[in-house]
Parts: C-alpha cells; sequence; structure tokens
C-alpha cells in the first residue's frame, strides 16, 4: 500500500430532500406564535422540506447514488463510507451499514456513522480526506442526512428552524499539481447543553443565544485558522460555503472575515437548517448550478452541539 502523501479532489456532489414543502405561513396556521414576516427577516428561511415516509435511509441512498452518479464512479470503488447524522433509522446497526446494503455493495468497504450534529460534515470531510492523503484509502463516499422533524416539538417556537434532507460527495485521489485541500476540526465542550436532545426527552433543545455567540465566533475563527495554515488571506477566497445557521449569523461573519456578502453562499430560504446536510446540500446545488470554476478557493465551515465544529480549504478542480 502507497502511504506518500496524496491530495484531494471532491469528485462529485448529490443530494435528496422530501417532496413535502412547509412554509413560515403553514407552521403559523398551525398555532404557533411566530410570523412569517420576522422568521424571514431575521433567519433567512422561507420553507422547509419535511419528510412523510422517508428515512435517514432512504434520504441518505438517494443523496449516495447521486453524488456517486455525478463522480461517474462504480459503487463498488468505495473503499470507505462515512455518514453524519443525529436521526439515524436504528441504534444499531449504524445507517451507514443500512446505506451500503441499500446500494448493494458487495465489497468490505468499512462503513461508520459520526455523530457531529450540524458540523457533521465537517467531520466527514475531513476524516475521510486524510485517510486519502494518507493513502489508507482512495475513493471515500461521505454521506449527510437528518430528519430533524422526527425530534422537533412541532408546538414550540425554535420548529422554524430546521429541515430535513440529505447529500454525499465522493472523495478521491487528486493528481493535480495545483490542488489544496486543508481542514480543521474542533470541539469545547463547556456548554454541551446548548443544542441538545436531553435524556428522556424526544425534541431537540436549543438556547437560541447560545447558538448565536458560538457560530459568530466559531465560523469565521475556523476559516482563519486553516486560511492561516495555507499561507493564505480571507481576500484570496472566491467562495464560502458555510452551515446554514441564519442569515443574520451568515453576515455576521462575512463581516468578521471582512469579505462581501456576496461571496458567501446560501440556501436556508429554501430548506433552512439541514443540520450536517446543510453545507453539502449547498455545495451540490452550487456545483450543479456551474457556479464553481477551475481554481477558485473554496471555504466550508459548521458549527454544531456540542459545540463540535471545523473548516476547510479546498481548491475546486
Amino acid at each position: 500500500m502507497d502511504y506518500s502523501l496524496k491530495n484531494v479532489r471532491i469528485a462529485g456532489t448529490g443530494s435528496a430532500v422530501p417532496a413535502r414543502i412547509v412554509t413560515n405561513q403553514d407552521i403559523s396556521n398551525m398555532g404557533v406564535p411566530v410570523k412569517d414576516d420576522w422568521i424571514i427577516e431575521n433567519l433567512g428561511i422561507r420553507q422547509r422540506h419535511i419528510a412523510d415516509n422517508e428515512s435517514t435511509t432512504d434520504l441518505a441512498t438517494r443523496a449516495a447514488l447521486a453524488a456517486m452518479e455525478n463522480a461517474g464512479i462504480d459503487r463498488e470503488e468505495i473503499s470507505l463510507i462515512l455518514l453524519a447524522t443525529i436521526t439515524p433509522d436504528r441504534k444499531a446497526p449504524s445507517t451507514a451499514c443500512l446505506v451500503k446494503h441499500r446500494l448493494g455493495m458487495t465489497n468490505l468497504a468499512p462503513a461508520l456513522d459520526i455523530s457531529a450534529a450540524c458540523s457533521g460534515f465537517m467531520y466527514g470531510l475531513t476524516i475521510a480526506g486524510n485517510l486519502i492523503r494518507s493513502g489508507v484509502h482512495k475513493n471515500a463516499l461521505v454521506i449527510c442526512c437528518d430528519r430533524m422533524s422526527s425530534i422537533t416539538d412541532w408546538s414550540r417556537r425554535d420548529c422554524i428552524f430546521f429541515g430535513d434532507g440529505a447529500a454525499a460527495v465522493v472523495l478521491t485521489e487528486s493528481r493535480y499539481e495545483n490542488s489544496l485541500f486543508e481542514a480543521r476540526i474542533f470541539s469545547n465542550t463547556e456548554f454541551t447543553d446548548g443544542a441538545t436532545v436531553f435524556e428522556g426527552d424526544s425534541a431537540f433543545t436549543m438556547d437560541g443565544h447560545a447558538v448565536y455567540e458560538a457560530a459568530s465566533s466559531v465560523l469565521p475563527g475556523s476559516i482563519v485558522s486553516v486560511l492561516l495554515r495555507c499561507g493564505l488571506s480571507e481576500e484570496d477566497l472566491t467562495w464560502v460555503i458555510p452551515h446554514q445557521p441564519s442569515i443574520k449569523i451568515l453576515k455576521k461573519m462575512a463581516e468578521q472575515l471582512g469579505i462581501p456578502f456576496e461571496k458567501v453562499c446560501h440556501n436556508m430560504e429554501r430548506y433552512a437548517n439541514t443540520s450536517g446536510v446543510s453545507i453539502p446540500l449547498l455545495l451540490d446545488e452550487v456545483n450543479r448550478a456551474g457556479k464553481l470554476k477551475k481554481d477558485d478557493l473554496v471555504a466550508f465551515a459548521g458549527v454544531g452541539a456540542g459545540w463540535t465544529f471545523g473548516a476547510a480549504i479546498y481548491r475546486w478542480h
């Protein structure tokens, strides 16, 4: 096995969302004390996709198939499957194993779940990317899927934040001489109750102020830490593809980075906060829209319950 240091390419992207759409007005009509214009102004959310009968495995499998098709890779060439979720269908086996079975893969590729909430993609991308760089794996499938509606109390005001979905990327070795992939992940466990499902509860509980303070700090901070490792500055960034907590947090992040908000991609207006799915879902949209050009310098960043957080810098090719 070749353990020489390699680099990484995002070879394909894919996503899947439930067909059902729930608007802000729909939630207001359910008796939740919120107004459509307040949600749009403060969170940037207009609607979200909510699963009816689709399971986490269903959505994750669809996203995985789309990513592999986009990459032009056969499923048996995948040597590692990482699946980030906080809404698994079963306690055992892992959702990654269920998806691998659903995909009809017969090789012995390891398949495991990651629980890092909204930073699930950053954890999966970093782990898989570095395993490819080390030569341990050649092709990795990183999937994120969360059905946040299954752990949401629809009578509470915080139900407005979340939506359901799945997204995936295929990572492979890069032979491009100007390739760049650098990623860092972190945790700060001083406030584990800030966003959680408490033991014995069935619904997600969140301290909105704590989330705002944490996200406003660690999103730009994580990006800067990776830029420094690469000898780059904020001005070098072409795009930022971040987690989608709220439009206000993303505007604050752009301000702290000193970059135009036009460089910050967002889609929470259509999907709300889909937890760990938000970054790869947005990446798939931007990729398929043809916005990403060769040598564009892209930053990914996310923060989730724990707190878990991280960022990556990638040169698109």
